[in-house]
């Protein structure tokens, strides 16, 4: 029992569960992504079986949806800037609290349009401003520490409410559907109700003349190394469109490996990462590591790539299940290091403008949402081999770019010194 305590006190520590801010983040994070979990897991039935809508109208709405994210998102985070993240979280809470909640209402295809652009702006602009917060809570190490526990339950949350849409999906009942629609609603109230909690500190004065040059500028987009790792986060989010649109399609259409072996090696793939995440950001916390983060990233993904490619010629369904088991761990361990690379964003932003930087560098998901399901997803299940050839030196090169780029920056000389 001593031991069992002692255990718990040492995971406390790391986690800094004895913080207030901690405990306080990580509930908003869970009420959040659970109601997150639930809808993702039944919105496109109930819009197409309930709402009447088409499969088509349904993804127009959501690609119109995050084009507008994509344009809007900069200028939601220079606003949280101005207001504080804190302000800036609470108010987009508000938003998916009300938006969601009148998908309730929207019988007519145009108010569907309208508030799926609404909520899908405000759903990819909070996690940048969520960070930005992070990075106004915590510094170095802890940061590293809080992000990775912050992506962990996250995940947890989103798997216990996809469980919880099992109700709903397997009944057809349409109430159940708008239940889950309204507890979706809820669970930004609540996290809305969390966050307000907590004491923020006031941002340092944002820097004049000399200083503002040296710190590259008010914008990211004239700040050359930002624009780097913002293009690379885009290209290193491949992971996530072969996660969950290619994998599926893969694994049925081009493999021999039995059916039931999708949702095993997605399993295997949330458990991991849940598990790695944290100590895999500590061990990348500062500049210098993060660079080497995003690298390995790159050749943990090409990896896979080569894997799920070699899945796809083997004929036994046993030998083909063991080769995407490899693939699937690679996979995972690039996941968790390009997370782990995150610092590089914090780190290159002036902490002045860190909502502003952190909305661009969040471009790069947005923007592989946009353009990695037409690039990406037909490509690979339609041409195997050589496309997953070509994808994964593509993600290892850009995995390679910031290290290249910035491995002799001062931030990385400066920690290599520290150490």
């Amino acid at each position: 029992m001593s031991t069992d305590l002692a255990r718990w006190a040492r995971l406390r520590d790391v986690l800094m569960l004895q913080r207030l801010e901690t405990r306080l983040l990580l509930a908003s994070v869970t009420a959040d992504s659970f109601g997150t979990g639930i809808f993702t897991a039944t919105s496109v039935l109930f819009f197409t079986t309930v709402r009447g809508f088409s499969v088509s109208a349904v993804g127009l709405a959501i690609s119109l949806g995050s084009l507008c994210a994509f344009f809007l998102g900069p200028r939601i985070g220079a606003l949280a800037d101005r207001v504080g993240p804190q302000k800036g979280l609470i108010v987009l809470f508000g938003v998916r609290a009300v938006g969601y909640g009148l998908y309730l209402l929207a019988e007519q295809y145009w108010l569907f349009v309208v508030l799926a652009c609404v909520v899908t702006t405000a759903d990819r602009a909070s996690p940048a401003i969520n960070q930005a917060l992070m990075g106004r809570l915590f510094e170095a190490k802890d940061r590293a520490t809080i992000l990775g526990t912050v992506f962990s339950a996250r995940n947890g949350a989103i798997v216990l409410g996809s469980l919880a849409a099992t109700l709903p999906v397997v009944t057809g009942s349409s109430a159940l559907y708008l239940v889950g629609i309204g507890i979706n609603a809820a669970s930004f109230i609540v996290a809305a109700l969390l966050v307000a909690r907590l004491h923020v500190p006031k941002a340092e004065p944002a820097p004049t003349g000399r200083d503002k040059e040296r710190r590259g500028g008010a914008s990211p987009l004239r700040d050359r190394r930002y624009l780097a790792i913002t293009i690379v986060n885009g290209v290193a989010q491949t992971h996530n469109t072969i996660l969950s649109l290619v994998l599926p399609l893969w694994i049925v259409h081009a493999t021999s490996s039995p059916n039931w072996s999708l949702t095993a090696l997605l399993a295997l793939n949330g458990a991991l990462a849940m598990a790695a995440q944290v100590p895999v950001n500590r061990m990348f916390a500062d500049f210098s590591a993060a660079l080497r983060a995003s690298a390995l990233g790159g050749v943990a993904v090409c990896a896979a790539c080569l894997a799920y490619a070699g899945a796809g010629a083997v004929g036994d369904a046993w030998v083909a299940l063991a080769v995407l088991v490899v693939a699937m761990l690679a996979h995972t361990a690039g996941e968790s290091l390009f997370i782990a690379s995150t610092p590089l964003s914090f780190e290159l932003a002036p902490k002045e403008s860190l909502g502003r930087y952190l909305s661009f560098y969040n471009l790069g998901r947005v923007g592989q949402d946009l353009v990695g399901p037409l690039l990406i997803v037909g490509p690979l299940v339609d041409r195997g081999t050589p496309v997953w050839l070509l994808v994964g030196v593509v993600v290892l090169l850009g995995g390679l770019v910031p290290w290249a780029l910035l491995k002799d920056d001062a931030l990385a000389v400066n920690g290599r010194s520290a150490r």
